[in-house]
């Protein structure tokens, strides 16, 4: 039940971003400090948490698993990122029409993302509740730039932009959910390939899209976000 009630929360981050995007005027700062807590967090908890917690699942050729599985997350969303249109920044003065054909096009691939991030979640909650929470916690912020990118996008059409903010915002917990109903065929070494490819993922995330990101707003909001993150996972350390 954790798993369900974490992965629908985490979709929520998206709700926020699509109503920052309608009635809040100045979101770069906002911006700035989800992408910089967003990235300590991330960066830090493979190395604290995810990381130790897959090794312990592997009885045999531990490291080797490890290697493997993140190579495998790693590839599985570059490929991912290769079949869809970027979802990076787009020219705002564009044609209507095309914008929101890009606007559509990005919430399709943030779709599909998040459910196979609900499951990498859900495995993490699994496997510790504290560093699951953590981790959906960073990944929430994460979440509220693309809404607001997404929305204002598709801002011209209204119902279209309600649509798939409701569809971004469970795609999270359907990814929980398949997890949950399979859950009976998780073996500690499956869970520890799952943590593997989530480790690899994670690395993805940090140095495609939240590096990329970071390079390009980093003030000092980015900065207050990054001693944020630190604090939250020296108390998490210290809990």
């Amino acid at each position: 039940m954790n798993v369900l009630l974490v992965t629908l929360g985490v979709g929520f981050f998206f709700l926020i971003g699509t109503l920052i995007s309608l009635f809040v005027k100045n979101k770069n700062k906002l911006i700035s400090f989800s992408l910089g807590i967003s990235f300590i967090l991330m960066f830090l908890l493979i190395i604290t948490d995810i990381i130790p917690d897959a090794l312990e699942l592997f009885y045999n050729y531990r490291y080797f698993s490890l290697v493997g599985g993140a190579l495998v997350g790693f590839g599985g969303i570059l490929i991912l990122e290769k079949l869809v249109p970027h979802h990076h920044d787009h020219n705002i003065n564009k044609d209507h029409n095309h914008l929101i054909h890009i606007g559509i096009m990005t919430s399709i691939a943030l779709i599909i993302h998040n459910i196979v991030e609900g499951v990498s979640i859900g495995v993490l909650v699994q496997t510790s509740l504290k560093t699951g929470l953590i981790y959906a916690f960073s990944v929430g912020l994460h979440n509220i730039p693309f809404g607001i990118k997404v929305s204002s996008m598709l801002l011209s059409n209204k119902k279209k932009m309600w649509i798939y903010t409701f569809l971004l915002t469970l795609s999270t917990f359907v990814g929980g959910l398949l997890l949950y109903v399979f859950n009976n065929l998780l073996s500690n070494f499956i869970l520890g390939i799952l943590l593997s490819i989530t480790v690899g993922m994670i690395i993805y995330i940090i140095i495609f899209e939240l590096l990329t990101e970071l390079k390009e707003k980093i003030n000092k909001y980015s900065v207050i976000g990054i001693i944020t993150g630190i604090i939250i996972i020296l108390i998490g350390l210290v809990i």
